[in-house]
């Protein structure tokens, strides 16, 4: 039966063949020949279309993101987020490497005499554990705060070794560099802080029409970088679009001031949810209208539009 079907199959195939002819075999082949063309030409074009906005290159920034909410909330008057995590870094690794001292507890490589002297309730889940990071790190700056000790001597009695404190100096400048953070409010995209269009009037990049009101700052960056909060607040929308805006988030801070984060390649976070500032909440894309992965970054104030880099001003400006 199974050769008979064959049979069949192959001679309607040369019989449609015969039909054709020599001159309808070379169109048919010139019609797919044609359309083949016409794919590679979209899929050019899409692919150039992701090139419209230079990406530029930056250090790279190895503070894994579940930390760095932490480091930031934990800094306090005696010590910086960045040297809490300079220090984090170069004990254990953030955790993937044993500690050099023998004498300690913890992913963060505490030394028990000075955990039992300084640890405190990190999270305040009423419980005090060294395997908990935000009770290591929130004690480690206790430590640094009260320790009637000068930074380098407080760092020396941690790290036993003056080779290990030169580097926690180096790693803590590099960290600062790459995050930028006046006035609290901290930078969306860390180590990315080339605009590719501000905020006002422009060109539309997609339309070409000139004149049109651009509400925020586009930030070039590579798609997957993640996108952090700029301060402490709650989501209050999430939406996932192919047009506009794309995917986006909006987040209410304190004072009426709202932040928007725009298309977006995924999303971290869900309306209600409240977030830390540094929490990672999506990360850059091309959703929506877009010629480009860039985060679109807008911010208002009881309901008016603002600029955005006013808030990253250098405090001392315009005095």
């Amino acid at each position: 039966m199974d050769e008979v079907s064959g049979l069949i199959k192959k001679r309607v195939l040369w019989w449609v063949i015969g039909s054709l002819g020599f001159v309808g075999i070379v169109i048919v082949l010139l019609v797919l020949l044609v359309a083949f063309v016409l794919l590679g030409v979209l899929v050019s074009s899409s692919d150039s279309s992701m090139e419209g906005i230079p990406v530029p290159q930056q250090q790279t920034f190895d503070i894994p993101a579940p930390l760095l909410p932490i480091y930031i909330h934990a800094e306090n008057e005696a010590v910086t987020w960045s040297r809490l995590a300079a220090i984090h870094k170069v004990t254990t690794d953030f955790g993937a490497e044993t500690a050099k001292r023998i004498d300690t507890i913890g992913g963060l490589g505490f030394p028990r005499l000075l955990w039992e002297a300084y640890k405190v309730d990190g999270d305040g889940d009423g419980k005090i554990s060294a395997d908990n990071p935000y009770d290591a790190i929130f004690s480690l700056a206790n430590y640094l705060r009260l320790a009637s000790l000068e930074t380098d001597a407080a760092l020396e009695a941690w790290f036993l070794n003056p080779i290990d404190v030169a580097l926690v100096h180096a790693k803590e400048a590099e960290y600062a560099s790459m995050l930028i953070m006046p006035r609290n409010w901290l930078w969306p995209v860390i180590g990315y802080t080339s605009l590719s269009s501000s905020y006002g009037s422009r060109t539309d990049p997609v339309t070409g029409e000139l004149g049109v009101f651009h509400d925020g700052i586009d930030i070039p960056a590579p798609r997957g970088t993640p996108v952090v909060a700029i301060q402490k607040g709650a989501v209050i929308q999430v939406t996932r679009s192919n047009s506009g805006y794309g995917h986006y988030i909006r987040l209410l801070h304190e004072g009426g001031v709202q932040s928007l984060y725009a298309h977006l390649s995924d999303i971290g976070v869900r309306s209600g949810q409240q977030v830390l500032r540094g929490e990672v909440i999506g990360w850059v894309g091309s959703t929506g209208k877009s010629t480009g992965p860039h985060l679109h970054f807008g911010m208002s104030q009881n309901g008016q539009s603002v600029n955005p880099q006013n808030y990253w001003l250098d405090p001392t400006e315009g005095e």
